[in-house]
């Protein structure tokens, strides 16, 4: 890990945070497969089925429902990397499940943004959900990025290295 990270003149933690989005997108299309595709949520709407809102109409609640789920699972999945793994050595101030909320509320914008390609672009131009998620989740991934390093991990110096 650190040698890829030196070969790419990328911080490990970057590399990490790479390599644990890319886990997330998996676990993120899986829980979307399993939601909108598999047929194991019968109480879900059926596809196609809409919802009115006061303001508009989505033509598909089903996927509506499906991508904000999915893509809240892949928000705590990252939660839980990011806190064993990616920032374990930094010392954050707060209990876990603040981080937690924290760091789900900064994912918020980039989780909106997901959403808000996959039910654009699935319905206006028929480009299958699966694709524009992965759209989606690129477009909020240096969002993410900055919001995880900088917000909820800060690398806080030590008493030792402030000279």
């Amino acid at each position: 890990m650190t040698e890829l990270a030196r070969r790419f003149g990328l911080p490990p933690e970057f590399v990490k945070f790479l390599m644990v989005g890319a886990m997330a997108f998996v676990v993120n299309q899986l829980a979307l497969y399993l939601l909108y595709d598999a047929p194991l949520f019968g109480f879900l709407p059926g596809k196609d089925a809409r919802i009115d809102f006061w303001f508009a109409v989505h033509p598909d609640a089903r996927l509506l429902i499906a991508s904000s789920v999915s893509v809240e699972v892949a928000i705590l999945f990252k939660f839980l990397w990011s806190e064993r793994w990616i920032f374990r050595h930094r010392r954050p101030e707060g209990a876990p499940w603040a981080r937690m909320m924290h760091f789900n509320m900064s994912a918020a914008a980039s989780a909106v943004l997901a959403v808000s390609v996959t039910n654009v672009l699935t319905p206006v131009f028929g480009i299958t959900p699966y694709v524009t998620t992965g759209v989606g989740v690129l477009c909020g991934f240096m969002l993410n990025w900055v919001w995880s390093a900088r917000l909820v991990w800060p690398d806080r110096p030590t008493a030792a290295s402030t000279d």
